[in-house]
């Protein structure tokens, strides 16, 4: 009978230990070991929700589109456990016909790194005169800023670092719902004062500004001293008013802006003057032409015109113009005397802009009272412009090794009605701030559908572009300088579960996730230095790469010939691979051109860094865990049926033979494994195998249910290591001290970290 009850007692403790000495390793979700805590339910454990480890991508991004004068704000849906969020930026200039090119990946910049609310306001223009619109008497010509004709292109990333959850991928711009383009509200354009056109009233116009409410209206005596003097409703760009007879023939200064319907009020336009015509006025001058203004000078316009015959006072001449890009007045020459019939502008001219010029009359009387006349009436001959060279140049790749592409807009001039014949002279100089003397010669290209010129050309570092006018031989100063984009980078590697030359100098770089920084590497190309280099990451080969350099050129190379830079990851996780794009950029930061991802199946430019001992232990686990919910005796009901042995097998390969036997006084379990494998990298087949494990986990007890386990495994596929079992300590059937020897190695067996104990709690935080 004692017997009996002994070997009864035998069986409790073992079956006591089969239940819970092994918890630790058989579910993703774990048994506390904490022996005085309740134990958690098998049903629990397979079925608790995973916690998350990554972010999803807003699903939507709403950007002003010309509401405000000064910011664009931005406003997206909430991510769940998203704690920031990282907002980048694009922006797209127009070209010389108004239209916008979609950004590419490496045009967005960093805008802010952690924006802690899901919502921004980005400050485009800090010195506006919005503040002085309502109050203030005090004017300042504002000229109308460049930024105003820009588009403004958003992408936003979910992001946790504090909890080290993978960042999600950027919004897409070419989805409606995240298409993230915004506008600053325009200043109303082109506004036109009358000059003396009639005796009691001035007309003001202006360009129309998209969903204005109200058009404000300032007006003053002075330049400097304008006043509100009331709105109109938007659906006009015009009003008109009365002058009575005592102020005809006086100066009046005039400017606009835009009330839209949420209050929001733009800049002020150009501050334009305009005055009634006055009994007695001259006449303005009959005919106004510009010399050599269609193409034939390349350094200054000649204005001229033919002189006014009063019969009484001295008469001076004031010039304006008015240009292709701003219809607006500005005020040329003024007080040029009876002689002064022609007049040279070159300073003040820009090449590519078409100008009409007028000429006003002013006569003072005896009595020293002046007055004005009206402008000269614009023809085609009182239009001008310089010899240009180009103002819109590319620069593309050509399919031929050693040569680029050069694409141009016609010269101004080329149209109608001057149909100027132009041949183009490329120059090129291997300094950007060379002399460009070296010439390629003259070129005249067929005009392509698009209407750019093209011209395939030896690769040089710089290149500048002149015009020829083929009436006179004249030469137009030379364009700005282009440069073209240099070829891609070669042999672009990121490291897999390297030592990056000592883990031990990365200790204050291992990220919350137990994860070390990456290492890039790569060469220049064959037949080129480029300027520098910029590097991306994504967590996919072909979208969502965030610039990681952050605005900084990597230049210098090591003493091995190879650039170099360290991707310390903030949100790096265990069994992520992490996608390296390095691109090459010339002296303006500008690039197109690096490795491609999608196509490196070998994988090169795809990496991970190594993980600390305690962050191995848990990946390795769950692999180890997973395989243990397949067994089906140690889940029976009765306890006397979990004895015996069974064997099953991995999702991807290899076995696990289960063996629960009494031993002597107590009781063991063998676990063996055997390439068991459940999972793929990544979960993506081309990866390989996630962890493998070889050897065995197993526990012995005697009748107090203490005891310890020992084995060994070795572990391949993406982090190797070894993990010696013999430091855990089994206390009343659960582990309850020591811990496990792990030794983790990189691909080719050297090792990364010497064996190092882990805590027999580590996976139970938070628990």
């Amino acid at each position: 009978m004692k017997l009996k009850q002994t070997v009864l007692f035998l069986i409790f403790n073992f079956l006591f230990l089969i239940s819970l000495s092994s918890c630790y390793i058989w579910w993703e979700n774990k048994i506390p070991f904490d022996s005085d805590t309740t134990q958690t339910s098998l049903p629990e454990l397979l079925y608790k929700e995973k916690a998350a480890t990554s972010l999803e991508t807003p699903e939507q991004l709403l950007v002003t589109k010309g509401e405000y004068s000064n910011s664009i704000k931005l406003r997206w849906s909430e991510v769940k456990n998203a704690s920031s969020y990282r907002i980048e930026r694009a922006v797209s200039k127009p070209d010389s016909e108004g239209n916008y090119a979609l950004p590419e990946e490496s045009d967005f910049k960093l805008l802010v790194q952690y924006n802690y609310r899901n919502s921004y306001e980005d400050i485009i223009l800090k010195d506006t005169d919005d503040e002085i619109i309502d109050s203030s008497t005090e004017e300042q010509e504002v000229s109308t800023p460049k930024e105003y004709s820009y588009r403004y292109y958003y992408r936003i990333s979910a992001e946790n670092i504090g909890k080290g959850l993978e960042s999600s991928e950027f919004t897409d711009i070419s989805n409606p719902d995240t298409e993230g383009k915004g506008w600053l509200l325009p200043p109303p354009q082109n506004i036109k004062v009358d000059k003396g056109k009639y005796l009691d009233k001035i007309s003001v116009s202006w360009d129309s500004i998209p969903n204005a409410k109200y058009y404000r209206i300032y007006k003053g005596e002075t330049e400097n001293g304008l006043s509100y003097k009331g709105k109109i409703f938007a659906n006009k760009t015009s009003f008109e008013e009365t002058i009575p007879e005592t102020a005809q023939g006086k100066e009046f200064y005039y400017k606009v802006c835009a009330e839209m319907n949420t209050g929001a009020l733009s800049a002020f336009s150009k501050t334009e003057s305009g005055f009634t015509k006055k009994e007695g006025a001259p006449e303005p001058p009959k005919r106004v032409w510009v010399e050599n203004g269609s193409g034939t000078s390349a350094n200054e316009l000649k204005i001229c015109w033919e002189p006014v015959e009063v019969s009484e006072g001295k008469i001076t001449y004031n010039v304006f113009k008015t240009s292709s890009i701003d219809s607006s007045y500005t005020t040329v020459f003024i007080n040029q005397d009876e002689t002064t019939l022609s007049k040279s502008e070159s300073s003040t001219v820009t090449p590519g802009i078409y100008y009409t010029y007028y000429v006003q009359t002013v006569i003072e009387k005896n009595n020293g009272e002046k007055i004005k006349s009206e402008l000269s009436i614009p023809t085609e001959e009182s239009s001008g412009f310089l010899l240009s060279a180009p103002t819109v140049i590319d620069v593309t790749d050509s399919a031929s090794a050693g040569d680029i592409i050069l694409r141009w807009k016609p010269a101004v001039g080329s149209e109608a009605p001057y149909n100027n014949q132009y041949i183009y002279k490329v120059y090129y100089d291997n300094e950007i701030d060379g002399t460009f003397e070296n010439e390629i010669g003259g070129i005249s290209p067929d005009l392509a559908s698009d209407g750019y010129y093209e011209a395939e050309v030896s690769r040089k570092s710089f290149y500048k572009i002149s015009t020829i006018n083929s009436s006179n031989g004249i030469e137009s100063k030379k364009s700005e300088t282009v440069a073209p984009n240099p070829l891609a980078p070669t042999n672009v590697i990121a490291t897999k579960t390297s030592d990056l030359g000592g883990l031990s100098n990365y200790e204050d770089k291992v990220n919350k996730n137990g994860v070390y920084p990456v290492k890039i590497t790569w060469s220049a190309p064959i037949s080129e230095i480029p300027y520098g280099y910029k590097v991306y990451r994504s967590t996919s080969p072909s979208s969502s790469f965030r610039d990681i350099t952050q605005g900084n050129i990597i230049t210098t190379a090591e003493s091995n010939g190879l650039f170099t830079f360290i991707d310390v990851n903030e949100t790096a996780r265990p069994g992520t691979y992490y996608y390296y794009k390095v691109v090459s950029v010339n002296a303006f930061e500008k690039g197109k051109n690096g490795n491609n991802p999608e196509e490196d199946t070998a994988l090169n430019c795809a990496g991970y860094g190594a993980i600390t001992p305690e962050a191995w232990f848990r990946e390795y686990n769950k692999t180890v865990m997973h395989s243990q919910t397949k067994l089906t005796l140690m889940h029976k009901s009765n306890d006397m049926d979990k004895l015996g042995k069974e064997t099953i097998y991995g999702d991807l390969s290899g076995s696990l033979a289960y063996d629960a036997h009494i031993k002597g006084l107590g009781a063991e379990i063998i676990m063996h494994y055997t390439d068991y494998a459940d999972y793929y990298i990544n979960n993506n087949e081309a990866f390989g195998k996630y962890f493998v494990v070889n050897g065995d986990t197993n526990t012995s007890a005697e009748m107090s249910a203490d005891g310890k386990m020992f084995g060994i495994v070795t572990v391949t596929g993406m982090y190797p290591a070894k993990a010696n079992y013999g430091k855990l300590e089994i206390k009343k059937g659960s582990a309850g001290g020591g811990g496990y020897l792990v030794e983790t190695y990189d691909l080719n067996g050297k090792t990364l970290i010497p064996e190092k104990l882990v805590d027999w709690k580590v996976g139970e935080e938070g628990r």
